[in-house]
């Protein structure tokens, strides 16, 4: 409620009509019905926005390796579009739908993959936080030798013992079978050290460079300024407007967590075993999922809300890392992972709150945006008093512990009950923005006048 509170009154300091409007807005609002100068169009207004969301939700997104193996005699027709239109439907649509409706979701997914990045890039000499990165995101993949490869295994200064193999002669990369990715833990740091791409080399397997990060940044903040001198010069932001400026503001904070990730790597680094050597997982087993009952399914949402899903994978019986992997993290850390990204997510529906009194098309679209606002405000701070609940590591039998994980506890059954809300807020407003756009003000479309701001020009 503070935040909404806080916004309100931004909002009616910047963007309400509590005083007379400037002789020279109201000429140029005039003016602009005329179809005079300062006068922006309607698909201008759509234009800029759709753009800078397609910025933030496709551009933005850095996804793990989707691992595909690679299929022999394949048919021109199922390998130039059956299997791309495959891969897209099932994979990177889901991203985009993702980062569309819970934005602040994949800026968690951002944080944890930036956290442990940072933990594994300590462990081995010389790794930068983008090895850490690519490692998380399964940018090794083991493949099984043919049974005829000859190989050497290699030789370790440790006492440890190691099956991995490096092929010291002629063979089919096709025959290779492979089986599934790696997890920091299944590797000795001596053979990471040996195999792993150098920084300049994972450079160049992303498809992207700062250049073209830093282009997307500056076009996000571009808009960004025009949204904030508009409201300096008193002219109204559209509904439309509004919703993408959420939408910059969070993508400021993916872009800045994930900007040593590679993007869109597709082909992982081969990591071989002989054909008859056996690959156990390192680390503690995973927990299975038991969907029986309701409490399951509330267990689920849970996990799968504040990235805890991580450790009921087992990575040795998938052929490719999941959507969302991040490793296995404490409870400490995803809370510590978690509770930034709830906070602005919060703040992520609180800007939503800058067109609480704007002039809508109907009594129903105004009602709606209010509601769709209050729930995007308050659904996060639910995982906001997990996440604080989390950080505080080891609980003492006090009142007060005891009070706070009564708190989390029923915040937890909250989430997963409201959970869907959040998600039909989020489809309300991006709808009432569009449909908001049939009855504009005269205002909206002035244009902003940057010479109160440069003079001279």
């Amino acid at each position: 409620m503070l935040i909404l509170t806080l916004a309100y009154a931004i909002m009616q300091g910047i963007y309400s009509d509590a005083g007379p409007i400037p002789a020279s807005i109201e000429s140029r609002a005039i003016a602009s019905c005329d179809g005079l100068n300062n006068q922006r169009s309607i698909w201008g207004i759509v234009w800029s926005c759709l753009s800078t969301i397609f910025l933030c939700t496709w551009v933005a997104v850095h996804p793990n390796v989707h691992f595909r193996p690679e299929k022999r005699d394949q048919r021109r027709l199922e390998k130039w579009l059956w299997d791309p239109l495959h891969g897209f439907v099932t994979y990177n649509l889901v991203l985009f739908l993702w980062a569309l409706l819970v934005p602040e979701y994949i800026l968690a997914w951002a944080v944890r993959q930036y956290w442990k990045a940072g933990e594994i890039s300590k462990k081995v000499p010389g790794w930068t936080r983008s090895h850490g990165f690519f490692i998380i995101m399964g940018g090794f993949h083991l493949f099984r030798l043919p049974a005829d490869a000859p190989s050497t295994p290699f030789p370790l200064e440790s006492e440890e013992s190691c099956d991995f193999v490096a092929p010291t002669g002629l063979h089919l990369r096709g025959a290779e079978v492979p089986v599934c990715p790696f997890k920091f833990e299944d590797f000795p740091v001596e053979i990471l050290e040996a195999i792993a791409p150098t920084a300049t080399e994972l450079k160049d397997r992303g498809k992207s460079d700062s250049l073209t990060k830093i282009i997307v940044l500056v076009q996000t903040l571009w808009f960004v300024a025009q949204c904030i001198v508009r409201g300096i010069q008193h002219l109204p932001l559209t509904e439309l407007e509004v919703v993408t400026l959420a939408y910059a503001m969070l993508n400021l904070f993916i872009y800045a967590f994930w900007w040593d990730k590679p993007r869109n790597v597709e082909c992982p680094v081969r990591v071989y075993k002989t054909s008859t050597a056996i690959h156990k997982e390192s680390g503690k087993e995973a927990d299975i999922w038991f969907l029986d009952d309701f409490f399951d399914w509330v267990e689920m949402v849970i996990n799968y809300t504040t990235g805890r899903q991580d450790r009921r994978v087992t990575l040795s019986k998938n052929c490719s890392v999941p959507m969302f992997w991040s490793g296995r993290i404490g409870d400490q850390g995803l809370g510590l992972a978690g509770l930034g990204p709830s906070i602005l997510g919060a703040a992520f529906g609180a800007i939503h709150c800058i067109s609480w009194s704007s002039e809508f098309p109907s009594l129903i679209e105004l009602i709606l945006w209010r509601i769709s606002c209050i729930s995007m405000i308050a659904i996060p701070f639910q995982v906001v008093t997990v996440c604080a609940w989390w950080t505080g590591g080891e609980k003492d039998e006090t009142w007060y512990d005891s009070l706070l994980a009564s708190i989390a506890i029923i915040s937890m059954g909250l989430l997963a009950l409201s959970a869907w809300l959040y998600v039909a807020a989020r489809i309300a407003t991006l709808a009432i923005a569009f449909t908001a756009l049939r009855s504009l003000p005269p205002a909206a479309f002035i244009t902003v006048d940057w010479t109160t701001f440069i003079p001279h020009i």
